[in-house]
């Protein structure tokens, strides 16, 4: 009697999933519809972007829609300049939460915060909710302590040799990382060029940071074999969900950080090692350092 009250149980649970299945794909079709009737009608000019219709979208419909709209009206203007069109232009509390958040973050992820104080003399001007304002402040809060002349977060990483590195072994020299994914490209042309820097800089410190998913780490370890990388400078693996990532605010990568001989930022979010203008920032590191190589 039990098993046969399990056996209906399993039949009508999977009747429901089902339906509730089928009920999220039509909901999810209708959604895209709307998004697309939306997106044409602001885009031929049938109503104005500054429509309530907006708050009904996700938020990536938003920033989406609004970014095509711009694209078209204000094709030269960045991303934070378009951040203060919305505040200006577009009265919608959600859209203006939406897009502006998703401009900071941007400009934020990128190392740029030579535009804060632009944008909340904007938003004090454009009198948007306090909502915004606070979540504002609080997104900026989590990049403070990556400013040039902070200590660097410390990190305990695994090294390819199973040893367990932190920031504080790496102390004593200027310390360059190089934050790589294994299925990059431009990741793989930035380990070859460090490999030319190493005997440039003798008295900077090189170390690679390969940010990928747990079950990846013996790829990274055969990658490492294979191009003959292994048992040359320090090369650490950082799980995607790591600590490293989050501290050190780390979304796009490549990503290169450039630390003095003490562990303090010199400069957060540096150039890649392949740019053209990459010597000229080493050049200033060795001045600061007394590096006569």
């Amino acid at each position: 009697m039990g098993k046969k009250l399990l056996i209906q149980f399993m039949i009508v649970w999977g009747v429901c999933v089902s339906a509730h299945a089928r009920e999220q794909q039509a909901c999810d079709t209708s959604t895209v519809v709307k998004m697309n009737r939306l997106y044409d009608r602001v885009m031929n000019g049938d109503i104005d972007i500054d429509t309530s219709d907006l708050e009904s979208l996700r938020e990536s419909e938003i920033i989406r829609l609004v970014n095509s709209f711009l694209d078209l009206k204000e094709p030269k203007t960045d991303v934070m300049g378009r951040a203060t069109w919305v505040l200006y232009n577009i009265r919608s509390e959600r859209v203006r939460e939406c897009y502006v958040m998703w401009a900071l973050a941007e400009k934020l992820d990128r190392g740029d915060n030579t535009f804060i104080d632009h944008i909340f003399t904007d938003m004090d001007l454009c009198s948007v909710s306090e909502k915004l304002k606070n979540r504002a402040r609080e997104l900026v809060a989590l990049y403070e302590p990556l400013q040039p002349g902070k200590d660097a977060p410390d990190f305990e990483l695994e090294s390819n040799d199973g040893k367990t590195v932190r920031l504080n072994d790496l102390q004593g020299k200027p310390l360059f990382i190089e934050v790589w994914k294994l299925d990059s490209a431009s990741c793989r042309k930035d380990l070859v060029r460090l490999e030319e820097l190493k005997s440039e800089h003798k008295n900077v410190q090189f170390v690679t940071v390969v940010v990928e998913p747990l079950g990846r780490k013996e790829a990274w370890k055969q990658f490492l074999r294979d191009n003959g990388y292994e048992g040359k400078g320090i090369h650490l693996f950082a799980d995607e969900n790591a600590a490293f990532r989050k501290t050190y605010r780390i979304k796009y990568i490549p990503r290169c950080i450039l630390l003095d001989a003490k562990g303090k930022f010199l400069i957060p979010w540096c150039m890649s090692p392949r740019h053209e203008y990459f010597p000229y920032f080493f050049s200033m590191l060795k001045q600061q350092q007394g590096d006569k190589n």
